[in-house]
């Protein structure tokens, strides 16, 4: 038998353990306790399906103008339709006190499936149609108001890059496909892959590979419109989803996030810098298009763009851009678009 003085004994700071402890019960009784309520929209039904909107200010518009506060984007839905005033905004203690009010809408406003007459209040799990969106109204506490952010960040984003993940750009491109049947818009769908990826992951290791796909994001990110969805739909393959583009305005945004890529390499400590392209396959959006049809047709052309050399732009079938005299004189910006 060892001697007792030999064994390495556990001790406990009671002190530090009592200290992490009080900190912790005072967490959760802050939890517990409701705190001070705030109006929160949250997107039930429509293109943005799931976001979170809490109010502002006393007033705030929801439109699909530029100027709205709560932009939407649905074609039914006018640029300036609904006013949502929260009376008491200047009272945070007060529970919220709201109303909203149709403002002239083309194509009007309900409130729980009746028409929306006047200035009427709005109550807990109201429902608001405009277009075709569905907004619900909700009162919620800081608490929870960032736990519905945090969730649905989980839900919609990709953790790696931020952008938007495979499952909500696939909801968002069957949206989008409707749009085009119903109002023949002109939309575009860009395929963008990483070209030789693996070898930086066996070159520089994984860690490197995750700072090149961030920094592909990035780009892509900042050369499109706040109107343009990009999402990363898996491993080193990324989409874009831009409304309003035929084929002359899907290319120019295709050869710009090409050219940039391929101008501004990856910068790593020490100097070093990877050299990175792209591949790009593009396709207009039709009426008769399911989701899976519109991306094999769009990958049919990052295949070519593959097969022919790699750092190129495939527009269904046929090469376009290369424009090898592209100059820039700047890095791209970190947030925002041009």
């Amino acid at each position: 038998m060892s001697d007792p003085q030999d064994v390495n004994e556990t001790v406990f700071d009671n002190d530090s353990e009592g200290h992490d402890d009080t900190l912790s019960l005072q967490r959760i009784r802050h939890v517990s306790s409701p705190g001070i309520f705030k109006p929160l929209l949250v997107c039930l039904e429509g293109p943005h399906r799931g976001m979170r909107f809490p109010l502002q200010k006393r007033e705030q518009i929801i439109g699909r103008g530029s100027q709205a506060d709560i932009r939407i984007e649905d074609e039914m839905i006018s640029r300036r339709h609904v006013l949502v005033t929260w009376h008491n905004s200047d009272n945070p203690a007060e529970i919220p006190r709201c109303t909203c009010e149709d403002l002239g809408s083309r194509n009007g406003t309900e409130l729980n499936g009746a028409p929306l007459i006047g200035p009427a209040p709005l109550r807990e799990r109201d429902r608001i149609l405009l277009g075709s969106t569905v907004l619900g109204f909700f009162l919620r506490d800081a608490e929870e108001i960032e736990l519905d952010r945090t969730l649905y960040e989980l839900a919609t984003k990709d953790a790696l890059t931020g952008l938007d993940n495979r499952h909500q750009f696939h909801a968002l491109l069957r949206h989008y496909i409707e749009r085009v049947r119903r109002y023949g818009q002109l939309i575009a769908l860009l395929l963008i892959d990483a070209d030789h990826f693996k070898n930086i992951n066996d070159t520089y290791g994984h860690d490197v590979g995750d700072l090149a796909l961030q920094h592909i994001a990035r780009v892509i990110a900042t050369s499109c419109r706040s109107t343009e969805v990009c999402s990363r739909w898996g491993g080193e393959e990324f989409a874009v989803l831009a409304p309003e583009s035929n084929e002359h305005g899907a290319t120019v945004l295709a050869e710009r996030i090409r050219n940039r890529i391929a101008f501004f390499p990856l910068e790593l400590s020490g100097s070093q810098k990877v050299e990175i392209s792209v591949s790009i396959g593009i396709t207009i959006l039709r009426a008769d298009d399911s989701p899976e049809e519109a991306f094999r047709r769009a990958d049919r052309s990052l295949y070519l763009a593959k097969e022919l050399g790699r750092n190129r732009t495939v527009f269904e079938g046929r090469v376009v851009g290369l424009d090898q005299t592209a100059t820039f004189t700047r890095k791209p910006p970190l947030t925002g678009a041009e």
